[in-house]
């Protein structure tokens, strides 16, 4: 691997659905929370936990899950994972690391495989 573009191509992305701003997946393992230290932070938001989730790819069978580590939980396709839950995740999938019924979010994001 060329040394100026770090270990490797990105694997997928997950698009921000109100923006279509894209946070490229590179890492096997991308946290995702408040903390200023996860691959994907939202400092400002009250509402996601300081370690939310991690998106994990599998190397050698290419599969994709998330794993919630937080308080509130995590949405995908509307279905809630809870603390230590695990959901294979597919190409399409819409993730809310916050879900309100009422407010457009900017923690949504589709992920793309």
């Amino acid at each position: 691997d060329d040394i100026f573009h770090g270990r490797s191509q990105p694997w997928g992305k997950l698009v921000k659905v109100d923006s279509q701003s894209e946070v490229l997946l590179v890492n096997r393992e991308c946290t995702v929370g408040r903390r200023k230290g996860c691959d994907l932070s939202f400092p400002a938001n009250k509402l996601v936990s300081g370690d939310h989730c991690k998106i994990v790819q599998d190397k050698s069978s290419g599969l994709v899950w998330l794993e919630d580590t937080s308080t509130n939980g995590t949405v995908i396709n509307m279905s809630k994972l809870v603390k230590k839950q695990i959901h294979m995740l597919q190409n399409g999938d819409v993730i809310y690391f916050v879900y309100r019924k009422n407010e457009p979010e900017q923690s949504t994001f589709f992920f793309l495989f």
